[in-house]
């Protein structure tokens, strides 16, 4: 009670945090009354409604329809008796007796929560910020990023994250649900939601150590009285059901939803019809707060493989072959060597600390090695030595703010040795091609969803392809160090003409390569493997066999190229087969435009091309 009474007290004395209803408007239309039922969309065929589901968050039966009736309701249940057991409405919902009392609807509410307050006591001056997770290829629900909501005390100068503080994440329970279920019920609905708060590192550890995702804390410039307001609102629908789709009710525009509260910005806009984690961030590092930035700070936390790459490339060269024989057997680690034995303390310690830091990426990865064996003898020979760290830390990427939009469209002129010239438009809902990939989202990787190109010429206009999904992860091994390598793979579902020498031999495409991939000083060479399922329009086999090899090479910020050789063979003869040799490069003049070249030739015919891509 004494928790809930000093909470009411800030609010009111920090006015206005909370916009007082203005006498036009009545209260159950007023937009922080809707904001805290989360009536927060207007559905094009239905009735305006909460995006809650749970029948807990209403008091009355109409209330997820009806703002009007689930106020009066609230305010007849806060005006009785306290029960003492903590059923009373103030003990549910605290924020709405605070608003409501901030209007002088009912009088300041005092009641026995003690599960209400000791929640609350824990987090008594705590700031509110957000956490974005990188993109994540093992997860389709990831493949744009993540956002979290963080409540904690602040650091000094931001340098690091409580690892005690509160993590609340939103997120679906699918119920162990295969591939395709899991797809089809997240695009279409069939799953719900919830808020659910663990100690941050819990999260870390699944975000960074496990999916080796980089993740970002943006620190919130709220004012006091609104932080204990959007605390209390959380308690509210801690463990509440919400409507869930990949699209448009996924963590991100919840998030973004719930922090409009307190924050007057449309903060899930977004220039399609869905909302992606990217676009939210955008809205909140864009966003005002009373005259200021919404985001008063932002520190970024690298991925423990990230972390341990830039660790083992501050070794010298001969420090890199002294752990390369420490650890030439991945099952066991041999300090007695003379490599190691007769470097300089410091040396061994920078040695030992890269091996630590990568037995913890082991150890998340499920690795079959003997990880504690290894850990234990690692730690003996790293306790003999001094404790000071050698290392550097890691260079943050580029804030997912300030990456390359992911909406393009796209101009260029194509010449061909066996078509007319042609002006090709190219459109892309999302997301980014692999000439585009680096650490702030995901190195040497690409996805792109519903990519349509279309050709024009004197003849008029035709479809030259259409890319459903492209996604491809090289996932080079950038180290030395044991199990460091992972599969690269492709997957392609597209429309697109069979070869270069005609522009209406639509076929559809669906592919998927698997095979190998490395990284040597800057070149990413790669070799696939795989299968083509395709329609039989020109009688070339429903079937094919697969192979792509190349190079990917990012030569600075602004630059970088892309080289494959594509062979496909049906056996069915001389018409069933095909290699295609293709080289991009791309040059990028600001963040939201860049200027793209492309040489491709195959046994039909040639082409080249040079267009101008705008992102936004």
């Amino acid at each position: 009670m004494c928790r809930f009474v000093s909470l009411c007290f800030l609010f009111f004395a920090t006015l206005p945090a909370v916009a007082q209803a203005s006498s036009s408007v009545p209260l159950a239309e007023h937009r922080t009354w809707l904001k805290l039922l989360h009536f927060d969309q207007t559905p094009f065929f239905e009735q305006p409604h909460s995006a809650v589901v749970d029948d807990r968050f209403f008091l009355s039966p109409e209330g997820k329809h009806n703002p009007s009736a689930e106020l009066t309701a609230t305010i007849v249940a806060l005006e009785q008796t306290d029960p003492g057991d903590g059923s009373h409405a103030s003990c549910r919902f605290p924020a709405r007796a605070m608003w409501l009392a901030q209007q002088g609807v009912v009088q300041p509410v005092s009641a026995q929560c003690e599960k209400r307050d000791a929640w609350l006591r824990e987090r008594q001056d705590h700031h509110v910020g957000v956490v974005f997770a990188s993109g994540y290829m093992g997860n389709p629900a990831s493949f744009f990023g993540h956002m979290m909501l963080h409540l904690g005390q602040p650091s000094p100068a931001q340098s690091s994250i409580q690892l005690l503080d509160t993590s609340l994440n939103f997120g679906a329970d699918t119920q162990g649900d295969g591939i395709v279920p899991y797809i089809l019920k997240g695009l279409f609905g069939g799953y719900q939601a919830r808020y659910s708060n663990v100690p941050f590192f819990r999260n870390a550890d699944i975000y960074s150590e496990s999916e080796m995702r980089d993740m970002w804390h943006y620190q919130l410039n709220l004012t006091p009285a609104d932080s204990a307001f959007f605390i209390a609102h959380l308690w509210e629908i801690m463990g509440q059901d919400f409507d869930y789709l990949f699209l448009s009710e996924n963590c991100a525009s919840r998030i973004a939803r719930s922090l409009e509260l307190v924050v007057d910005a449309d903060l899930a806009a977004s220039p399609m019809p869905w909302v992606a984690p990217e676009h939210v961030m955008i809205q909140l590092s864009n966003a005002q707060y009373q005259g200021q930035p919404l985001v008063q700070s932002r520190m970024h936390k690298p991925s423990r493989r990230y972390q341990t790459e830039h660790y083992f490339h501050q070794l010298s060269e001969v420090q890199q072959l002294a752990l390369n024989a420490v650890w030439a057997s991945p099952e066991t680690l041999h300090f007695e060597l003379p490599d190691f034995a007769e470097l300089a303390p410091l040396q061994r310690a920078a040695i030992l600390d890269v091996i630590l830091s990568h037995l913890i990426t082991l150890e998340e990865a499920e690795s079959t090695l003997p990880i504690n064996t290894l850990r234990q003898q690692a730690l003996m020979a790293r306790l003999r030595l001094p404790t000071s760290n050698p290392f550097e830390q890691p260079p943050a990427p580029q804030p997912i703010e300030q990456a390359t939009p992911s909406l393009m469209a796209r101009a260029g002129l194509v010449a061909a040795s066996q078509r007319p010239t042609a002006l090709r438009l190219s459109v892309r809902p999302m997301h980014y091609d692999i000439l585009q990939s680096n650490n702030t989202r995901m190195p040497y990787a690409g996805l792109e969803l519903f990519k349509l190109e279309a050709d024009i010429t004197q003849d008029g206009m035709r479809i030259h392809a259409l890319d459903l999904l492209n996604v491809t992860n090289f996932n080079p091994r950038r180290t030395s160090l044991p199990e460091m390598g992972q599969m690269a793979w492709q997957m392609k579902l597209t429309v697109r003409n069979r070869h270069l020498a005609c522009d209406d031999c639509l076929d559809t495409r669906a592919e998927l390569n698997i095979g190998w991939s490395d990284y040597m000083n800057g070149w990413v060479p790669f070799a696939l493997v795989g299968a083509q399922l395709r329609t039989t329009v020109h009688q070339e086999g429903v079937a094919a066999l697969t192979l792509n090899t190349g190079f990917f090479r990012s030569w600075n910020d602004k630059q970088s190229s892309y080289l494959t050789l594509h062979h496909e063979n049906g056996f069915q003869g001389s018409f069933s087969h095909n290699t295609e040799l293709r080289l991009q490069h791309r040059l990028q003049l600001r963040r939201e435009q860049d200027v793209r070249f492309h040489l491709a030739s195959d046994r039909y015919g040639t082409e080249a091309g040079v267009s101008m891509s705008w992102y936004w």
